[in-house]
Protein backbone atom coordinates (compact mmCIF):
# COMPACT_ATOMS: atom_id res chain seq x y z
CA UNK A 1 0.00 0.00 0.00
CA UNK A 2 1.01 3.30 -0.84
CA UNK A 3 2.27 5.70 2.12
CA UNK A 4 -0.11 7.64 3.61
CA UNK A 5 1.11 11.63 3.85
CA UNK A 6 0.95 12.94 7.11
CA UNK A 7 -0.99 16.26 7.98
CA UNK A 8 0.35 19.73 8.83
CA UNK A 9 -0.19 21.59 11.45
CA UNK A 10 -2.24 23.50 8.94
CA UNK A 11 -4.28 21.37 7.61
CA UNK A 12 -4.77 20.21 11.18
CA UNK A 13 -6.43 23.60 12.35
CA UNK A 14 -8.06 24.12 9.26
CA UNK A 15 -11.54 22.23 9.32
CA UNK A 16 -12.33 19.99 6.57
CA UNK A 17 -15.40 22.19 5.59
CA UNK A 18 -13.72 25.88 5.27
CA UNK A 19 -12.77 25.16 1.17
CA UNK A 20 -16.33 24.47 0.64
CA UNK A 21 -17.23 27.70 3.11
CA UNK A 22 -14.44 29.46 1.19
CA UNK A 23 -16.02 28.74 -2.44
CA UNK A 24 -19.89 29.32 -1.01
CA UNK A 25 -18.47 32.79 -0.30
CA UNK A 26 -16.43 33.44 -3.56
CA UNK A 27 -19.85 32.38 -5.16
CA UNK A 28 -21.87 35.12 -3.25
CA UNK A 29 -19.53 38.00 -4.16
CA UNK A 30 -19.86 37.46 -7.71
CA UNK A 31 -23.61 37.04 -7.44
CA UNK A 32 -23.79 40.39 -5.45
CA UNK A 33 -21.85 42.04 -7.83
CA UNK A 34 -24.14 40.69 -10.54
CA UNK A 35 -27.38 41.65 -8.65
CA UNK A 36 -25.70 44.71 -8.17
CA UNK A 37 -25.18 45.41 -11.44
CA UNK A 38 -29.23 44.13 -12.64
CA UNK A 39 -30.42 45.61 -10.30
CA UNK A 40 -28.98 49.26 -11.37
CA UNK A 41 -31.35 48.83 -14.38
CA UNK A 42 -34.83 49.81 -14.39
CA UNK A 43 -37.71 47.46 -13.89
CA UNK A 44 -39.15 48.68 -17.03
CA UNK A 45 -37.88 50.28 -20.23
CA UNK A 46 -39.85 51.86 -22.73
CA UNK A 47 -38.00 52.09 -25.90
CA UNK A 48 -38.50 50.77 -29.48
CA UNK A 49 -37.04 47.82 -28.62
CA UNK A 50 -40.15 46.52 -27.32
CA UNK A 51 -41.87 45.82 -30.36
CA UNK A 52 -39.67 42.15 -29.73
CA UNK A 53 -40.63 38.67 -29.08
CA UNK A 54 -42.86 39.54 -25.88
CA UNK A 55 -45.50 41.42 -27.86
CA UNK A 56 -45.08 39.08 -30.95
CA UNK A 57 -46.06 35.96 -29.01
CA UNK A 58 -48.66 37.92 -26.86
CA UNK A 59 -50.15 38.71 -30.68
CA UNK A 60 -49.70 35.38 -32.24
CA UNK A 61 -51.87 34.49 -28.44
CA UNK A 62 -55.25 36.12 -30.30
CA UNK A 63 -55.10 33.11 -32.66
CA UNK A 64 -58.71 31.85 -34.47
CA UNK A 65 -59.47 29.39 -31.62
CA UNK A 66 -58.44 31.79 -28.56
CA UNK A 67 -60.74 34.55 -30.40
CA UNK A 68 -63.61 31.38 -30.67
CA UNK A 69 -63.59 30.87 -27.19
CA UNK A 70 -63.69 34.27 -26.38
CA UNK A 71 -66.68 35.28 -29.05
CA UNK A 72 -68.56 32.22 -27.88
CA UNK A 73 -68.38 33.38 -24.26
CA UNK A 74 -69.76 36.82 -24.87
CA UNK A 75 -72.13 34.86 -27.11
CA UNK A 76 -73.29 32.59 -24.55
CA UNK A 77 -72.64 34.19 -21.15
CA UNK A 78 -72.52 38.10 -22.16
CA UNK A 79 -70.11 39.77 -19.88
CA UNK A 80 -69.92 36.86 -17.06
CA UNK A 81 -66.58 36.13 -18.45
CA UNK A 82 -65.54 39.30 -18.49
CA UNK A 83 -63.42 39.36 -15.07
CA UNK A 84 -61.52 36.40 -15.77
CA UNK A 85 -59.83 38.44 -18.99
CA UNK A 86 -58.65 40.93 -16.96
CA UNK A 87 -57.46 38.74 -14.51
CA UNK A 88 -55.39 36.78 -16.83
CA UNK A 89 -53.18 39.93 -17.45
CA UNK A 90 -50.84 39.41 -14.98
CA UNK A 91 -50.86 35.42 -14.81
CA UNK A 92 -49.62 35.86 -18.72
CA UNK A 93 -47.59 38.34 -18.05
CA UNK A 94 -45.07 36.16 -15.17
CA UNK A 95 -45.51 33.27 -17.47
CA UNK A 96 -44.04 34.98 -20.14
CA UNK A 97 -41.55 37.44 -18.21
CA UNK A 98 -39.81 34.06 -16.76
CA UNK A 99 -39.01 32.94 -19.60
CA UNK A 100 -37.45 35.82 -20.91
CA UNK A 101 -35.35 36.14 -17.43
CA UNK A 102 -34.67 32.29 -18.34
CA UNK A 103 -33.36 33.12 -22.30
CA UNK A 104 -30.81 35.68 -20.69
CA UNK A 105 -29.53 34.52 -17.68
CA UNK A 106 -29.05 31.12 -19.31
CA UNK A 107 -28.61 32.33 -22.96
CA UNK A 108 -30.27 28.66 -23.63
CA UNK A 109 -33.60 27.47 -24.87
CA UNK A 110 -36.44 25.99 -22.64
CA UNK A 111 -35.80 22.39 -24.26
CA UNK A 112 -31.78 22.85 -23.65
CA UNK A 113 -32.68 24.06 -20.00
CA UNK A 114 -35.05 21.09 -19.30
CA UNK A 115 -32.30 18.79 -20.83
CA UNK A 116 -29.54 20.14 -18.43
CA UNK A 117 -31.20 20.20 -15.45
CA UNK A 118 -33.77 17.09 -15.56
CA UNK A 119 -31.81 14.97 -18.50
CA UNK A 120 -32.54 13.94 -21.73
CA UNK A 121 -35.88 11.97 -21.11
CA UNK A 122 -37.90 14.34 -19.75
CA UNK A 123 -36.59 16.89 -22.47
CA UNK A 124 -37.51 14.51 -25.26
CA UNK A 125 -40.77 14.05 -23.46
CA UNK A 126 -41.20 17.56 -23.13
CA UNK A 127 -40.71 17.83 -26.70
CA UNK A 128 -43.30 15.67 -28.64
CA UNK A 129 -45.89 16.84 -26.29
CA UNK A 130 -45.04 20.81 -27.63
CA UNK A 131 -44.81 18.93 -30.78
CA UNK A 132 -48.29 17.47 -30.41
CA UNK A 133 -49.90 20.65 -29.14
CA UNK A 134 -48.36 22.39 -32.27
CA UNK A 135 -49.71 20.17 -35.00
CA UNK A 136 -53.23 20.89 -32.95
CA UNK A 137 -52.63 24.71 -33.06
CA UNK A 138 -51.97 24.47 -36.78
CA UNK A 139 -55.48 22.46 -37.46
CA UNK A 140 -57.33 25.09 -35.13
CA UNK A 141 -55.03 28.03 -37.35
CA UNK A 142 -56.08 26.60 -40.79
CA UNK A 143 -59.40 26.26 -39.27
CA UNK A 144 -59.71 29.50 -38.90
CA UNK A 145 -58.13 30.62 -41.84
CA UNK A 146 -60.70 28.49 -44.32
CA UNK A 147 -63.67 29.48 -42.43
CA UNK A 148 -62.52 33.71 -43.17
CA UNK A 149 -61.86 32.56 -46.92
CA UNK A 150 -65.08 31.36 -47.08
CA UNK A 151 -66.55 34.69 -46.29
CA UNK A 152 -64.48 35.48 -49.25
CA UNK A 153 -65.72 33.62 -51.57
CA UNK A 154 -62.33 31.23 -51.63
CA UNK A 155 -62.76 27.35 -51.22
CA UNK A 156 -61.37 25.56 -48.19
CA UNK A 157 -58.79 24.31 -49.74
CA UNK A 158 -57.29 27.39 -51.58
CA UNK A 159 -57.20 29.31 -48.70
CA UNK A 160 -55.62 26.96 -46.76
CA UNK A 161 -52.75 26.21 -49.40
CA UNK A 162 -52.78 29.93 -49.69
CA UNK A 163 -52.20 30.74 -46.13
CA UNK A 164 -49.07 27.54 -45.66
CA UNK A 165 -47.73 28.91 -48.77
CA UNK A 166 -47.38 32.65 -47.30
CA UNK A 167 -46.70 31.09 -43.85
CA UNK A 168 -43.27 29.17 -45.74
CA UNK A 169 -42.26 32.02 -47.90
CA UNK A 170 -41.80 34.46 -44.70
CA UNK A 171 -40.38 32.11 -42.60
CA UNK A 172 -37.56 30.58 -44.94
CA UNK A 173 -36.87 33.60 -46.78
CA UNK A 174 -36.55 35.91 -44.41
CA UNK A 175 -34.19 37.05 -41.54
CA UNK A 176 -35.56 36.90 -38.13
CA UNK A 177 -36.63 40.20 -37.31
CA UNK A 178 -38.02 40.39 -40.62
CA UNK A 179 -40.18 37.72 -39.56
CA UNK A 180 -41.35 39.72 -36.60
CA UNK A 181 -42.52 43.06 -37.94
CA UNK A 182 -44.40 41.21 -40.51
CA UNK A 183 -45.69 39.03 -37.72
CA UNK A 184 -46.53 42.53 -35.43
CA UNK A 185 -47.28 44.26 -38.10
CA UNK A 186 -50.45 41.37 -39.04
CA UNK A 187 -51.00 41.32 -35.30
CA UNK A 188 -51.69 44.75 -34.34
CA UNK A 189 -55.06 44.07 -37.07
CA UNK A 190 -56.75 42.51 -34.46
CA UNK A 191 -57.22 45.56 -32.73
CA UNK A 192 -60.19 45.78 -35.18
CA UNK A 193 -62.08 44.30 -32.01
CA UNK A 194 -61.27 46.98 -29.90
CA UNK A 195 -63.09 49.12 -32.45
CA UNK A 196 -66.13 47.08 -32.82
CA UNK A 197 -65.99 46.70 -29.11
CA UNK A 198 -67.20 50.33 -28.64
CA UNK A 199 -69.00 50.68 -31.69
CA UNK A 200 -71.98 48.73 -30.38
CA UNK A 201 -71.98 50.60 -27.15
CA UNK A 202 -72.26 48.16 -24.47
CA UNK A 203 -74.86 49.23 -21.59
CA UNK A 204 -72.73 50.04 -18.47
CA UNK A 205 -75.49 48.54 -16.29
CA UNK A 206 -75.35 45.23 -17.96
CA UNK A 207 -71.41 45.13 -17.91
CA UNK A 208 -71.44 45.16 -14.18
CA UNK A 209 -74.84 43.54 -13.88
CA UNK A 210 -73.32 40.17 -15.61
CA UNK A 211 -69.66 40.76 -14.58
CA UNK A 212 -70.86 40.05 -10.82
CA UNK A 213 -73.32 37.15 -11.54
CA UNK A 214 -72.98 33.44 -10.57
CA UNK A 215 -73.12 30.34 -12.44
CA UNK A 216 -73.41 26.81 -11.91
CA UNK A 217 -73.87 25.52 -15.06
CA UNK A 218 -71.05 22.93 -16.00
CA UNK A 219 -70.72 24.65 -19.28
CA UNK A 220 -69.93 28.20 -17.96
CA UNK A 221 -67.33 26.15 -15.84
CA UNK A 222 -65.59 24.35 -18.89
CA UNK A 223 -65.65 27.90 -20.81
CA UNK A 224 -63.76 29.06 -17.55
CA UNK A 225 -61.27 26.33 -18.60
CA UNK A 226 -61.10 26.95 -22.33
CA UNK A 227 -60.09 31.16 -21.79
CA UNK A 228 -57.20 30.23 -19.03
CA UNK A 229 -55.57 27.47 -21.78
CA UNK A 230 -56.07 30.01 -24.63
CA UNK A 231 -54.20 32.58 -22.67
CA UNK A 232 -51.19 30.19 -21.74
CA UNK A 233 -49.47 27.95 -24.24
CA UNK A 234 -46.76 25.69 -23.98
CA UNK A 235 -45.59 26.79 -27.22
CA UNK A 236 -44.89 30.55 -25.85
CA UNK A 237 -42.78 29.49 -23.26
CA UNK A 238 -40.79 27.78 -25.64
CA UNK A 239 -40.89 30.26 -28.44
CA UNK A 240 -40.45 33.47 -26.84
CA UNK A 241 -37.16 32.02 -24.88
CA UNK A 242 -35.55 30.58 -27.98
CA UNK A 243 -36.54 34.34 -29.62
CA UNK A 244 -34.63 35.93 -26.31
CA UNK A 245 -31.57 33.70 -27.12
CA UNK A 246 -31.65 34.46 -30.98
CA UNK A 247 -31.74 38.26 -30.54
CA UNK A 248 -28.59 37.87 -27.98
CA UNK A 249 -30.15 39.97 -25.66
CA UNK A 250 -27.89 39.59 -22.30
CA UNK A 251 -27.56 42.96 -20.54
CA UNK A 252 -29.80 44.43 -17.50
CA UNK A 253 -30.77 46.76 -20.35
CA UNK A 254 -32.40 44.42 -22.71
CA UNK A 255 -34.27 42.43 -19.59
CA UNK A 256 -35.95 45.74 -18.97
CA UNK A 257 -36.96 46.12 -22.32
CA UNK A 258 -37.90 42.63 -23.18
CA UNK A 259 -40.26 42.86 -20.10
CA UNK A 260 -42.10 46.20 -21.19
CA UNK A 261 -42.66 44.56 -24.48
CA UNK A 262 -44.22 41.38 -22.22
CA UNK A 263 -45.80 43.74 -20.26
CA UNK A 264 -47.69 45.77 -23.24
CA UNK A 265 -47.91 42.61 -25.17
CA UNK A 266 -50.03 40.92 -22.26
CA UNK A 267 -52.13 43.94 -21.81
CA UNK A 268 -52.79 44.71 -25.70
CA UNK A 269 -53.29 40.93 -26.14
CA UNK A 270 -56.13 40.88 -23.50
CA UNK A 271 -57.93 43.84 -24.57
CA UNK A 272 -58.16 42.41 -28.01
CA UNK A 273 -60.29 39.19 -25.98
CA UNK A 274 -62.56 41.61 -24.04
CA UNK A 275 -62.84 43.27 -27.37
CA UNK A 276 -64.18 39.71 -28.65
CA UNK A 277 -66.07 39.02 -26.32
CA UNK A 278 -67.72 42.32 -25.50
CA UNK A 279 -68.54 42.77 -29.11
CA UNK A 280 -70.49 39.25 -29.76
CA UNK A 281 -72.18 39.79 -25.90
CA UNK A 282 -73.35 43.43 -26.83
CA UNK A 283 -74.60 42.26 -30.40
CA UNK A 284 -76.48 39.68 -28.57
CA UNK A 285 -78.85 42.12 -26.67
Amino acid sequence: TPPQRCLTERELRTPPWSEEMAEAADEHQSLSKVSGTWGSAPYFSWTWNILGPGLLVCLADTDAGCLLVASQSGSRWGYGLLPLQVMLIPILFMAQDLTVRLGICTQQGHSACIRDHFGSGWCWFATVLLLLECVAAMVSEMSGVAAVGSLWGLGHASSTLLAAAVVLCVVMGLRYKQVEAIGIAFGLFELVFVFTMFWYHPRVSDVWEDSWSVHTDPEFHKLISANIGAVIMPWMIYFQQSAVVARRLRSADDLSEERAGTLAGSILTQLIMIGALVTMAATGR
